[in-house]
């Protein structure tokens, strides 16, 4: 039983995550993280993080091995970090890196990057869906089990 409550309060959380990335900007790029990406801070830029690096002005593809390019983001609670895209220099691997990553996240953290401007300029806005998608569940639950 203590099971069937947890594996539904996954699925809840997964929806939630579904539903908070249907109404962030469509260009926005997204990760699920592992023990490594997290350990490391080397994460390979899939298609949706090399799409999000192009409203940048950075061509992940045009880069040469060795090549970085950093924009400033923000972390969803405000601490401001650096977003570090790269080519590795032996493989050419295509990589992005998160200032901060570890204070930020967890094994399994679901995270979207977006597209942002104030009046400093433009910005990756990184938001742990995971953990929004979490705080929301936990909320209605909370609701439900008041009513």
């Amino acid at each position: 039983a203590a099971y069937a409550g947890y594996a539904e309060a996954e699925e809840r959380t997964e929806r939630a995550e579904n539903h908070i990335i249907k109404n962030l900007s469509p260009d926005v790029g997204t990760l699920r993280l592992t023990y490594t990406m997290i350990d490391k801070n080397n994460i390979d830029a899939n298609a949706s993080i090399r799409r999000l690096a192009l409203l940048f002005g950075v061509d992940m593809e045009q880069m040469t091995n060795g090549d970085k390019v950093t924009i400033k983001g923000e972390y969803d609670d405000g601490t401001p970090c650096n977003v570090n895209f790269y080519r590795t220099k032996k493989r050419s691997d295509r990589r992005v890196s998160l200032s901060n990553i570890k204070k930020h996240t967890k094994v399994g953290d679901f995270l979207a990057l977006s597209y942002k401007r104030n009046e400093q300029g433009d910005y990756i806005l990184i938001i742990n869906v995971t953990a929004s998608a979490s705080l929301f569940v936990t909320k209605q639950s909370r609701v439900t089990q008041v009513s």
